[in-house]
């Protein structure tokens, strides 16, 4: 499986580079990228502890897609009582997360053959939140759906919820909205009934907030099944890691109007703290390749740009890039330790381990 992941990745890269190349948009290392980024960026935007932590914390319950793959996670059980492996700090210790006792797995989900959407729905009743996280790549459709890379018609599936939201002139209708082909799969395996299952979840506890979340593939699938939620009339946190390009400008800009992206980056610049409540929000490492790609398509949501490459990633690694491009090296860190571990880390031309590091290395399920 290692060897297939690992020439899945080099196959992706280098189709990425082909493309580059054919478009006349070679990224030379070193050099700037996007200066949108860095125009749109405001330094001025502290991010809380309180954020921090949510980010850490969210990172985790990605992690744990991947026990999904080892029959290690477990519905109706809470983490403590063997919802998920105990020999992971974050499942069994109580100092280090102080939900355990309280945080109940609710539903696995499997993608079966020729489907996206492994990953899980847990309520932590301490912190008062219905979770949904779904796996990255990890299976052969998985990787099939990353090449995928063409554009298809955006349909959503709760096309009743958007028909009445447009009549009523609540959202704008999606005019000539694109989406990646591969991700577009989840769309068209993601069934009404699982949504339905989430809304009786999130029913029973109404004064709960909502957080969908999920690394690569995964922050992928989180972000489309986000906007199905939006549509269905829930207000959630979509927080993702690592995601990949896949709206054109069009859904780009109706993605950023359904979540309201510049009223919250407007709010985040008025307060000098970024307001990390509800909305969009994307995660990105440096050199990390994948929020780079595929060549043509745009990313929606708010950036929050991680600086140093090795972990761990404190508060202080982290900066608030507003409204990103995905781009990824558009200024190099002063930190001597961290400029030393990029300078080592460009020998590694397809900068695998950059996509992993995430706070913890967010594709395992061990070491947290």
């Amino acid at each position: 499986m290692v060897l297939i992941q690992l020439f899945a990745w080099i196959s992706a890269i280098w189709i990425v580079l082909v493309a580059s190349l054919e478009s006349n948009t070679v990224i030379h290392l070193g050099q700037q990228l996007a200066a949108d980024v860095g125009k749109l960026g405001n330094s001025d935007v502290e991010i809380s502890q309180d954020s921090y932590e949510k980010m850490l914390y969210f990172s985790k319950i990605c992690a744990l897609t991947y026990c999904i793959s080892t029959g290690q996670l477990e519905a109706n059980k809470t983490f403590l009582d063997g919802g998920c492996p105990e020999e992971l700090d974050f499942c069994s210790n109580v100092e280090e997360n102080p939900s355990i006792n309280r945080t109940r797995v609710e539903l696995v989900l499997v993608a079966e053959k020729e489907e996206l959407g492994t990953g899980f729905v847990a309520v932590d009743h301490e912190r008062e939140v219905v979770m949904l996280a779904f796996r990255g790549s990890s299976t052969r459709q998985d990787w099939f759906s990353d090449f995928e890379i063409y554009p298809t018609e955006y349909r959503p599936v709760s096309e009743k919820h958007y028909d009445k939201l447009v009549e009523s002139g609540k959202i704008e209708i999606c005019e000539n909205c694109m989406i990646h082909k591969g991700f577009n799969r989840f769309i068209e395996t993601l069934s009404k009934d699982f949504l339905n299952r989430v809304e009786r979840i999130f029913k029973r506890y109404p004064g709960y907030k909502m957080v969908v979340t999920g690394h690569s593939l995964g922050a992928a699938l989180a972000s489309i099944c986000g906007i199905e939620l939006k549509l269905r009339g829930f207000n959630p946190l979509i927080l993702t890691y690592a995601t990949p390009k896949m709206f054109n400008d069009e859904m780009r800009d109706w993605v950023d109007s359904l979540f309201k992206t510049k009223k919250i980056h407007d709010k985040s610049v008025k307060n000098g703290e970024l307001d990390m409540i509800h909305g969009y929000f994307r995660v990105i490492h440096l050199q990390d390749y994948i929020p780079m790609v595929p060549p043509g398509y745009k990313a929606a949501g708010l950036e929050i740009f991680i600086s140093k490459p090795e972990l761990p990633h404190e508060k202080e690694d982290l900066e608030y890039r507003a409204i990103g491009s995905g781009a990824t090296w558009n200024q190099l860190p002063t930190n001597e330790l961290t400029r030393s571990a990029l300078r080592n880390g460009m020998s590694n031309l397809f900068h695998m381990d950059e996509h992993r590091k995430y706070f913890i290395m967010i594709n395992n399920c061990s070491g947290f």
